[in-house]
């Protein structure tokens, strides 16, 4: 047998492909001629990205200052193992910080590491660790982390000791660092895996290929696609789940031909889903007796009682005059960390009535914001002049990109949500799904269009191409490039009006438009006008960062809300796992509900569910509906046992016709009165004869703190002494002082120590957080320090108490109102961001909230007047809030959010390192 290797790469592969392995085996042992040498265009470009990364990363270093020792490069037919042998020991001597591709072999694995850091300890002692570049941007990902596992392993089989740490730098220039222990048994149990692979006899049997994300970027992508066809494979059945593959091979039905005649239920598969998955194969099979260039066979779906499925048709708005059909072409790796829409493309009808093409390029981060801008404000203005005017686009990639560029942009976005939530955007690709089966092996575009009798006349023949032909562009300049990506571009747009003109005339002439223009939902949180008028003083305004965060509840309402109904779209198999959602519901019956005195109220719908996890559904659900908001119900009985869930079926619910049958659990914790509150602040600034708060100004301007005339901190450096601290405490001016330091650096007791000196100067307090259990520990060493002092009658302490009730600290009062917590017999008042917000609390509605992803933060804020309370803003680490921050958050917000320090050179008491 020949002597098998591996390297992270195969690793990587095998992750994605158990088939992997073994093919290149069969290769290795000469059973299978090697597949034709190269890659696809768009592996080729991401290599090359990946590449122009690691020598972003090679210069950084260099640019620091640090010694790098290059590697000598592998000779011309020179083996790894020979290439390893020549270079010696790569670890050798002091005179280096970094080196750069050190090929390393261990125990039957090699690989080349991209970058080995010499670490030397306080004692003098020299380890090594690994950094890989990577284009991902938001973390580590499995096979990352096993490479590196690797590395750290012959490391330390060739230093004698194990690297702490292994880093990944990722495509957004953020290090990632990982503790190598903590990741060690995993890769052992990989290893013994892979052992027993290796181990293995090797036939031309041996591989059972299953489509994967690997295969776009596989050497043996068209071995697999040659034996599916020849074996008819159940994977090009369109829209047949893995876990249906399984399901029917189990009950030996394993070609196409077979499961088109096949007439019994097979065990697992839904009653009524078998029926669609038999009538799919059999008009692909019916398709491929067809001459090649005829339309292919298709089937209207009939109408049932599921609500979506055959409603398809139901989903088309009438057709109107202003209506635009609208594709975009991006970038996903324009640079290694930010990704670039460059081509937002519409047709529209002119008044001659002839259909035209027009434009907006973007060739950096500016201009695709400039072109998101003016698209928004065309399609808005557009609807303005034709009310029923719709947006229609194929699958909901152009929507969903154009909220999160408004977003990111800080552009449109009031526009836009009205565009959204009153349904001028139609996704053709749902109502497809749901009205037609055709016999193609996707009900992609390019599938679907073969319907109608358009014919493309573009160049590039698949979506990448746009990408490559950009890639020449950006290397070139050479026009053709964009006129061969706008070609295809129009082409799209052009096929996705061909396919709703289709679908258009095979609507049964009695079957009832969607309503041209939907009802918002009027639970999302409030975002007006306000934002342009504040974006309008320019930015690095105030007034512009007051914008962006004017708009943060809708953006985090926004961002909360899309995983959830993905969440609906999943397989039911999978969703049976996820203890968030409950699938497979079926309804059984409205029940009537009576209070005690006999009256009725909201009655349930009854639902039955399959054995599955749903600890997670408790309170309140929600879930999809196609052609509109999504809706919400109460959870009036849960009996997992019993398989039953009962929803509040309201008046609205039932008006709104739809019976789901997955529904995911809804945690939203209503910001109000934030928004509110928020929203007077912005009236205040935007209205020149009110003065704003001075402590808001304060922070949105990023000062630095002031202090009262010869009150702050001494030679006007912060330090961490106690008595410098209390001197300029009850001192600060209407400006705020961060305070931030990980777990266990004495924050507590410093806050304590300071509200303490600020209540016996006669001052008021707030203590705040977005928990309970943050405001209870400062509560709880605050009381304990007027104790220990004797001093316990001078504390008079209210909280504002939550869903758990009252707590037992003495000489504090427990209210659930928040009109108690504003009588003025109280020098401490504790509660949440909530309470401070509401209406009881106006001057409060100016004061901090901080924010830090490297431990936890407090923050004061003292102004003049004699109501407004002295606020300490208790902050927990990212991982410890439920409610950190889930959406993109544009670039001046975020820096706002982010910095502690609000902009200031040396404001923050430095416990430890201080972001």
């Amino acid at each position: 047998m020949v002597e098998r290797t591996l390297t992270p790469s195969k690793i990587t592969a095998w992750l994605d492909c158990a088939a992997y392995l073994d093919l290149r085996h069969q290769v290795e042992e000469g059973l299978r001629e090697r597949p034709p040498a190269g890659m696809s265009s768009f592996a080729r470009l991401l290599a090359d990205k990946g590449l122009a990364h690691e020598e972003a990363c090679l210069q950084d270093y260099v640019d620091r200052g640090l010694r790098v020792r290059i590697v000598p490069d592998r000779l011309p037919r020179e083996s790894f193992a020979a290439w390893v042998a020549r270079i010696g020991d790569p670890f050798a001597g002091d005179d280096w910080d970094v080196l750069y591709q050190v090929p390393l072999i261990h125990d039957g694995i090699r690989g080349i590491a991209d970058f080995l850091l010499r670490v030397v300890a306080p004692d003098g002692s020299v380890s090594v660790e690994p950094v890989d570049a990577k284009l991902a941007r938001q973390e580590a990902k499995p096979a990352h982390v096993l490479q590196l596992s690797f590395y750290a392993e012959a490391i330390e089989a060739a230093t004698g000791t194990r690297p702490a740490r292994m880093h990944l730098w990722l495509g957004s220039g953020q290090v990632e660092s990982l503790l190598t222990a903590d990741f060690a048994a995993y890769w052992q149990r990989l290893r013994t895996r892979l052992a027993r692979v290796l181990d293995l006899a090797v036939t031309t049997g041996t591989a059972v290929p299953e489509p994967c994300d690997h295969c776009a970027f596989c050497e043996f992508a068209d071995v697999c696609d040659h034996s599916w066809r020849d074996a008819d494979s159940l994977v090009y059945v369109a829209g047949l789940r893995s876990a249906d593959r399984v399901l029917l091979q189990e009950a030996a039905v394993c070609t196409l031909a077979a499961l088109a005649d096949h007439v019994d239920a097979v065990p697992g598969i839904p009653e009524q889903r078998q029926p669609r998955i038999v009538t799919q194969a059999r008009l692909q099979r019916q398709a491929r007796e067809q001459w090649e260039g005829e339309p292919p066979p298709f089937l209207l779906i009939e109408a049932g009682e599921e609500p979506v499925w055959g409603h398809g048709l139901a989903l088309l708005p009438e057709p109107n005059d202003g209506d635009v059909f609208l594709d975009f072409e991006g970038h996903p790796f324009w640079r290694p960390d930010a990704g670039l829409f460059f081509l937002f493309g519409l047709i529209e009808c002119t008044s001659g009535g002839a259909w035209e093409y027009r434009t907006w390029w973007a060739h950096d981060q500016a201009q695709e914001g400039k072109a998101v801008a003016e698209l928004i404000a065309y399609l808005r203005e557009r609807r303005e002049q034709f009310p029923g005017m719709h947006v229609y686009h194929y699958n909901h990639t152009e929507r969903s990109s154009l909220e999160r560029l408004a977003s990111q942009h800080g552009v449109g976005e009031v526009a836009l949500e009205e565009l959204v939530e009153s349904g001028a955007f139609v996704d053709l690709l749902v109502v497809a799904r749901n009205a037609v089966q055709v016999g193609t092996e996707s009900y992609g575009l390019k599938a679907l269009e073969r319907l109608t009798s358009y014919q493309r006349g573009h160049d590039i023949d698949k979506g990448a191409g746009a990408i490559v032909e950009y890639e020449r562009w950006m290397a070139t300049r050479a026009a053709d490039a964009l006129d061969a990506i706008a070609a295809y571009n129009e082409d799209d747009v052009r096929a996705t009006r061909a396919v709703r003109d289709w679908l258009v005339e095979h609507r049964a002439p009695e079957l009832p438009w969607r309503p041209a223009v939907l009802d918002p939902a009027s639970n999302l949180p409030e975002l007006d006008a306000r934002v342009e008028q504040l974006h309008a003083a320019g930015p690095d305004t105030p007034e512009h960062l007051l914008g962006d965060v004017l708009g943060y509840w809708r953006r985090e309402w926004k961002a909360y809300l899309a995983p959830r109904l993905a969440t609906c779209t999943g397989e039911t198999a999978d969703l049976l796992e996820d203890p968030s959602a409950l699938a497979g519901l079926e309804p059984v019956e409205l029940v009537e509900r009576k209070r005690a005195n006999g009256n009725p109220i909201t009655p349930a719908m009854r639902f039955r569910f399959p054995p599955q996890e749903c600890a997670g559904i408790e309170k309140t659900i929600l879930f999809p509906v196609v052609d509109g908001p999504p809706a919400y119900a109460s959870v009036s009985r849960l009996d997992a046992d019993a398989g039953e869930l009962d929803l509040l079926w309201s008046d609205a619910l039932a008006e709104r016709g739809v019976i789901p049958t997955v529904v995911a659990a809804n945690e939203w914790v209503s910001p109000y009165p934030k928004p509110a509150a928020l929203s007077e602040l912005a009236d205040a600034v935007l209205d020149p004869a009110v003065t704003p708060s001075p402590v808001a100004m304060a922070l949105l301007r990023r000062d630095l703190p002031r202090f009262l005339p010869g009150r702050g901190p001494s030679g006007g450096v912060f330090t961490d002494d106690l008595d410098d601290m209390l001197a300029w405490t009850t001192a600060l001016d209407g400006t705020c002082v961060a305070v931030q330091g990980p777990p266990g650096t004495g924050k507590t007791f410093r806050g304590a120590q300071q509200i303490h000196a600020l209540i016996t100067a006669g001052k008021r307090v707030g203590i705040t957080a977005f928990s309970h259990h943050a405001i209870d520990n400062l509560l709880e060493a605050v009381v304990e320090l007027f104790q220990e002092r004797g001093e316990q009658n001078r504390l008079q302490a209210v909280k504002k108490v939550g869903a758990a009730g009252p707590g037992s600290l003495p000489n504090v009062r427990y209210v659930s109102s928040n009109q108690a917590t504003a009588k003025t017999g109280f020098n401490l008042v504790a509660g949440t961001t909530w309470l401070f917000s509401g209406v009881e609390w106006p001057p409060s509605r100016s004061t901090c909230s901080s924010w830090t992803r490297r431990g936890s933060c407090r923050s004061q804020t003292r102004s003049p007047p004699a109501a407004r309370p002295a606020i300490f803003s208790c902050s927990a680490t990212p991982c410890s809030c439920p409610r950190w921050h889930r959406h993109r958050t544009p670039a001046p917000a975020a820096a706002a959010r982010s910095s502690t320090c609000w902009g200031t050179r040396r404001p923050c008491h430095r416990t430890a390192a201080c972001s």
